[in-house]
């Protein structure tokens, strides 16, 4: 039996991604609890980045190149987005204004280390650098698959039980896309990733990511 033949399958590619993108975030949403639904994530991150390892050539660099321009060119939409959600939450909720870093502040301070190791890392990992380079022929467009992406993080996003999760990573996800093609660079997305998680966390709308 050739594994690696099985592997590169359309047949196992689609079962993979039914598997892990679909099968994986219903279960997650319904056994697991809070901080524990990162868990599964952190696993299937692990299990791919060895799968990408061993039965492909890609290419490395893409983990360690850092693209200072593209960095300085998205400063304005980092500035922009962040005043949207201060916006947005202190009219849509302004209940959870600011909440979570004043009322629960040492789980902030735990939340600000670690979101983006254990959550931005094996995300960007999983619906970047595995699913574009993993996928990329499933369908016939580029475009296509990028949406494809697009819709498969914001409804991975449903095991928060909210309507808020699921969109807003929807709309977010075209921004990660886009950052990860433009810059070629794992660590761009993961900071832009990270700083919107941070602003996310700070003026409330972390709420419903918990």
């Amino acid at each position: 039996m050739n594994i690696k033949r099985i592997y590169f399958s359309t047949p196992f590619k689609v079962l993979e991604l039914l598997v892990f993108f679909g099968l994986a975030p219903y279960f997650t949403g319904i056994y697991l609890e809070g901080w524990k639904k990162i868990i599964p994530l952190i696993f299937i991150a692990v299990f791919f980045f060895i799968l990408l390892f061993r039965f492909t050539n890609f290419n490395h660099a893409i983990f360690f190149r850092f693209d200072p321009v593209y960095f300085r060119k998205s400063l304005p939409r980092l500035i922009s987005i962040t005043f949207l959600m201060i916006f947005f939450t202190g009219w849509v909720f302004p209940d959870l204004f600011f909440e979570y870093p004043v009322e629960e502040s040492q789980k902030y301070l735990i939340t600000f280390f670690l979101y983006p190791i254990a959550s931005v890392v094996p995300q960007e990992f999983i619906y970047r650098v595995y699913f574009f380079e993993r996928y990329r022929n499933l369908l016939p467009s580029k475009y296509l698959l990028m949406f494809a992406n697009a819709i498969i993080f914001g409804l991975t996003h449903l095991i928060y039980d909210n309507w808020v999760a699921p969109i807003a990573t929807f709309l977010a996800s075209w921004i990660f896309i886009f950052n990860y093609f433009k810059s070629e660079s794992f660590l761009n997305v993961c900071l832009e990733h990270s700083f919107y998680g941070f602003v996310m966390f700070t003026v409330g709308l972390g709420h419903f990511f918990k």
